[in-house]
This record gives C-alpha cells, sequence and structure tokens, in this order.
C-alpha cells in the first residue's frame, strides 16, 4: 500500500493540473471558482495511481455526517490514510497583511482541518490545499461571464500583477505555516477571455 504524503498529493496536483485541455483550467478559474475540477482530477489520478487505496470524494464515515472533500483510504478496510480539505481563492483575496478576506480563508481552512481531525483515525494523515487564482491582466469582459472581474481588475490597478502574486504567495503562506509544514507550486491553466491564468497551490501538512 502507498505511503501518503505531501511529496504524493503534490504530484497528484500537477497531474490533475496536466490532465485539462488547453486554457480549459483558466476557464473554469475564471468563470467560478476551480476547487471542484481540481479536486475531482486529483482524486482520479490517487485513484488510479495508488496500490492499495481507494481515492473518494465528498467522504464521510460510517455514521457521520461531516464530510472531507477528498479522502484517500485503505482498499481493503476503507479506514482513511489521508484528509484533504480544499479551498480556492484569488490573489486579491490575499493581496494585503492583515486583509479581512485572507483571516475569514484561514480560518474556514483551520476549521476544516479540525473536523478532519474529528473523524481521522490513528493512521490517518490530514491535509489542506489552497488554490489561488492568478490573472496576468484584468478581464477586459464579458462582465457577467467572469465572475469576479471587477475585483480582479480594482486589484490590478492598485499595483502590478508581479507585486500581487508576491503579495499574495507571501500572506498565504505565512497564515498556512501556523497550520503545519507547507509544500507550493504552480500550476500552469492558459488562457481564456484575453487573460493569462496560473493557479498556484499551497498544501499544508498539518501537525
Amino acid at each position: 500500500m502507498a505511503e501518503i504524503s505531501a511529496a504524493v498529493l503534490a504530484r497528484a496536483l500537477t497531474r490533475a493540473g496536466k490532465s485539462f485541455a488547453p486554457d480549459e483550467l483558466a476557464y473554469l478559474s475564471l468563470t467560478s471558482k476551480p476547487e471542484h475540477p481540481v479536486r475531482d482530477r486529483m482524486a482520479w489520478v490517487l485513484h488510479t495511481e495508488l496500490p492499495g487505496c481507494v481515492a473518494a470524494r465528498e467522504w464521510s464515515p460510517e455514521g457521520g455526517r461531516a464530510r472531507t472533500d477528498l479522502a484517500v483510504l485503505d482498499a481493503s478496510t476503507y479506514e482513511p490514510l489521508a484528509l484533504v480539505e480544499m479551498k480556492a481563492a484569488y490573489t486579491f483575496d490575499f493581496a494585503r497583511e492583515g486583509q479581512r478576506s485572507t483571516a475569514q480563508y484561514l480560518r474556514s481552512m483551520a476549521e476544516d482541518l479540525d473536523k478532519a481531525r474529528a473523524v481521522g483515525g490513528s493512521r490517518t494523515r490530514l491535509f489542506a490545499v489552497l488554490l489561488l487564482t492568478h490573472p496576468a491582466t484584468a478581464p477586459l469582459g464579458p462582465s457577467r461571464v467572469v465572475k469576479y472581474g471587477p475585483e480582479m481588475a480594482r486589484s490590478l490597478r492598485e499595483r502590478s500583477a508581479a507585486d500581487l502574486v508576491a503579495a499574495a504567495r507571501r500572506n498565504a503562506g505565512s497564515g498556512l505555516s501556523e497550520m503545519g509544514s507547507v509544500r507550493n507550486g504552480t500550476l500552469p491553466a492558459g488562457t481564456a477571455f484575453g487573460v493569462e491564468v496560473a493557479l498556484d497551490y499551497f498544501l499544508v501538512s498539518a501537525e
């Protein structure tokens, strides 16, 4: 049976990102938050590539009501080996230190980890993933299709895309490091509506 580590999950995230059609992930990230599509592709990678394991989406223990975004289970006993909670945000959500939206995301992720901790067993490893969408330029339209277009445009009027990305990475990494060790990377997403998009991930291994 495979050992479920941060490295294993990071590889699955990378494989998931590469499984989308050209520009599909950019489209998904601009029209809504992409945590479910990425979670679903990641689950399929884990389900098909980890020996002795089963990946489950929206998993809950027998008789339980709380659901975990993604669980990796022992294929013979269905004991949870890893529980993964996922959230998606945008660079403007983490643009400034002490920002209200930043605090809300971090609090929600900490609560998700507490929920997972309550249903995990002695063999269960706990992880959280934050996906950050980085548009390189402000979308020119159509405004009713690009869900958070005005917020993207406003944040990119205040500073350059490079400065915004750097600030968001710094603030996300700093806040998440209080929950455990953090591994991060970038998933190229392509272009949609004339906007080049990248998706950063932050993978937290809970203490």
